[in-house]
This record gives structure tokens, C-alpha cells and sequence, in this order.
């Protein structure tokens, strides 16, 4: 056995898989020798394994959990818009779709993707922010994913899957986005690295912690640059994850002087 090949393999469902983060994290599980398919709206073509259609159509969506033993739900409308017209489909909708075709098949783990946008009230006077601390919204974007973190506490709690909430960090989805983390004041501090980012899924999976019936929510992030934002500790104690870059480690873009 490789020490980059898993133990043994997962059944992985992958939501969201030809996006950034999805894809990345797809192609890297199966490199460890999972078997991961993908679900999205448009096709993935270095996955064998995907089923093309939309959250809101329950019969895609049973197909694409069926047989999985874990699923990572990324997709997603990922920014501030209007609830009704917008955000509620696939943020709310969406999620209640797929976290109820995963308890009907069988599903044993969901992992659900939040964002630290849920904490984006707390000042600097009150960092780092724990998971412990509470939320503190400031758009409807954010209120879809405490959504998303609430319905996995009671699918874990009611149905007795292992869930996993995951306020996924500030990832630098292309060259454009890498350059506004380079001029934010805090987002070098807020970073999630490519490389971070598959160390933190692949442990996700792999983990054999949280239990059946158990939820943890944690913060998805590489270490500050210079003053933490969040606490990462219950990551490491939870699921092993310890990250290992720090801005601009691992950028994969050029982000200028």
C-alpha cells in the first residue's frame, strides 16, 4: 500500500464536481483509490463516473446518491444574492434533497459545505472565533448555510448518520480571486489552501470519527498569515485534519508583487 493510497476505498458522491473545490477534491480521492462520482450540472471529463442534472430534480439526485457510503455536498449558488429568486433552490431546496436522498439510500456520512461567512459579525476583538462562540451572520447567503449546518445536526440526530459541517476557507478558485485575498487585509488570514483543502476533504472521508448519530462543525482553513480568525484546533481533535500552508503557499496562480 502507497502512503498516498487509502486503506481501504469509500464510495464517494461528490455534489458540485466541476467546480473548483469539487473537482479538486474528486480527482485527488480517486488518486487515493476511492471511488468517486460526481454530480453537477455540467459534465466533469476526467470523471467516469457522473450523473449530469440540477438539485431541485429528486430522481437525479436518488440516482447519483445511490450506493454511496459518504457524500460531500459542495454544490451550491456560493455568494450573496437575492434569497427568492436565487439563493433558495439550490441553497435550501437543494440541500433538502440531497441530505434526504442520502438518508433514504442508506448514506452513511454527510459532508456538508458551509462557509465562515457564518461568522463574518464577530470584530477582531473577539477572535479566534470558535465553533462554540455561535454564528453571526451578516447576508442571506451565510443564513443558507447555517441552514445547511442545522439540517445536518438533525440528520445526525434523527437518522443517525455521521455529519460532518464544513466552513470551508477563503479558496482562490482562479487568478482573480487569488489576487483579492492577496490585497485583503484578513484574507490572508482566512486562506484554504489547493493543498490544505484536499487533506481537509480526504480526512473527511477517511476519519472514522464522527460516529453515527454524531455532528461536528468545523472551520476549513490553512494557518494565518498573521492573526488567526478562527480556531482550528477542533478540526485536528475531530478528524485529524492539521493544515500545513500558509498565504501564499500552494497558490496556484500568479498574484503579482
Amino acid at each position: 500500500m502507497r502512503a498516498d493510497q487509502a486503506t481501504h476505498y469509500h464510495r464517494v458522491l461528490v455534489t458540485g464536481a466541476a467546480g473548483a473545490i469539487g473537482r479538486l477534491i474528486a480527482g485527488h480521492l480517486e488518486k487515493r483509490g476511492h471511488r468517486v462520482r460526481g454530480f453537477d450540472r455540467l459534465p466533469v471529463p476526467e470523471l467516469a463516473d457522473q450523473i449530469i442534472g440540477n438539485l431541485g430534480d429528486r430522481a437525479a439526485v436518488c440516482r447519483a446518491v445511490a450506493g454511496m457510503d459518504t457524500v460531500i455536498h459542495l454544490a451550491a449558488f456560493r455568494n450573496d444574492a437575492d434569497f427568492m429568486q436565487v439563493l433558495l433552490e439550490p441553497n435550501v431546496i437543494g440541500l433538502y434533497e440531497v441530505c434526504e436522498a442520502a438518508q433514504l439510500a442508506g448514506v452513511q456520512r454527510l459532508v456538508l459545505a458551509s462557509t465562515i461567512q457564518v461568522i463574518n459579525g464577530f470584530g477582531p476583538d473577539e477572535e479566534p472565533v470558535r465553533v462554540s462562540d455561535g454564528p453571526r451572520p451578516t447576508n442571506h447567503y451565510a443564513l443558507t448555510k447555517l441552514w445547511a449546518e442545522i439540517t445536518g445536526e438533525m440528520y445526525a440526530r434523527v437518522h443517525k448518520l455521521s455529519v460532518i459541517n464544513v466552513r470551508v476557507g477563503w479558496f482562490p478558485r482562479d487568478a482573480a480571486l487569488a489576487q483579492r485575498i492577496q490585497a485583503s487585509p484578513r484574507g490572508k488570514d482566512t486562506y484554504l489552501s489547493h493543498d490544505d483543502a484536499c487533506h481537509f476533504f480526504t480526512r473527511c472521508v477517511e476519519s472514522p470519527t464522527p460516529k453515527p448519530g454524531e455532528c461536528v462543525t468545523l472551520f476549513a482553513a490553512s494557518r494565518a498569515q498573521t492573526k488567526p480568525r478562527f480556531d482550528l484546533t477542533d478540526g485536528e481533535a475531530a478528524i485529524g485534519y492539521r493544515p500545513q500552508s500558509r498565504w501564499p503557499e500552494g497558490v496556484p496562480f500568479d498574484i503579482g508583487a
